[in-house]
């Protein structure tokens, strides 16, 4: 639903930059990043205006702390995450969707597309991280999906977290731009001779956002263990928004940073 809502990228001297970088055959992925970080500064800089951005945000944060609860399904009905008594993880991430979902329709004047690739961020950093860390030695239960949810919790699991949902997040935001354009640079002479070039451009492109958004463990860390912990805080959207605000600008930064010519 959230693919078509900003229409055409955006004809600026930016873009225009990027189309220059993929009409080369010589592609710096560290520069194409920064292009097209460039070219959607400005939606960034709106995600933390959008509200169900926020709430992708404000799950991931809220629902490994409602794994700890001794009433989990309830916990997450509190958070209105629709769930069985004794959920999956498979249906607290079709809980949480739905949750997002909900939001954007509730607040559908000030969505952007930004919301569903955070929906899609976190689902799949969630998701991913528990499948990750479940029991190898046994077939894992229910059980075993709350109690490894749970330790995502802690300042350090959530650190490794945070960093997942924003590697996805920046990955699906380079991408939103790329896709419409790697399309026009495949064949001989051009930036990629074959599908399995962009494969390997996107491999690169994926690595760079890792890299990138490795800040984000140390700063996650401490964010939460300062206030979920030290301050006692009940973290609220609100506090979603300043985290996500002073995050992005991080990453952005760091994207800066990484892009200058040594």
């Amino acid at each position: 639903m959230g693919h078509v809502r900003l229409g055409q990228p955006p004809a600026s001297k930016k873009w225009g930059e990027i189309v220059g970088y993929l009409a080369e055959a010589d592609v710096s992925v560290a520069e194409l990043a920064d292009a097209v970080a460039g070219a959607s500064e400005k939606s960034l800089a709106r995600a933390t205006k959008d509200p169900a951005f926020i709430e992708a945000l404000w799950l991931l944060l809220k629902v490994p702390q409602a794994a700890k609860a001794e009433r989990f399904a309830e916990a997450l009905r509190e958070l209105g995450v629709s769930v069985p008594d004794n959920p999956s993880v498979t249906e607290v991430v079709v809980g949480m969707d739905a949750a997002v979902e909900a939001a954007q329709r509730r607040h559908a004047p000030n969505v952007t597309d930004l919301s569903e690739m955070a929906k899609h961020a976190a689902i799949a950093a969630l998701h991913g991280v528990i499948r990750e860390r479940l029991p190898a030695l046994w077939a894992p239960n229910r059980e075993d999906e709350r109690t490894t949810l749970a330790t995502l919790a802690a300042p350090e699991k959530f650190g490794d977290l945070c960093q997942r949902f924003f590697t996805n997040l920046v990955e699906h935001n380079l991408q939103y731009f790329l896709d419409r354009e790697t399309p026009k640079h495949i064949g001989p002479g051009r930036m990629a001779q074959s599908v399995g070039d962009l494969a390997l451009l996107d491999r690169d492109i994926r690595r760079h956002c890792e890299e990138t958004t490795i800040i984000m463990r140390a700063f996650a860390k401490d964010w939460l263990g300062h206030n979920a912990y030290h301050l006692g805080k009940d973290i609220s959207r609100q506090d979603a928004a300043g985290f996500a605000h002073v995050a992005l600008q991080k990453i952005r930064k760091e994207l800066s940073i990484r892009n200058k010519p040594e």
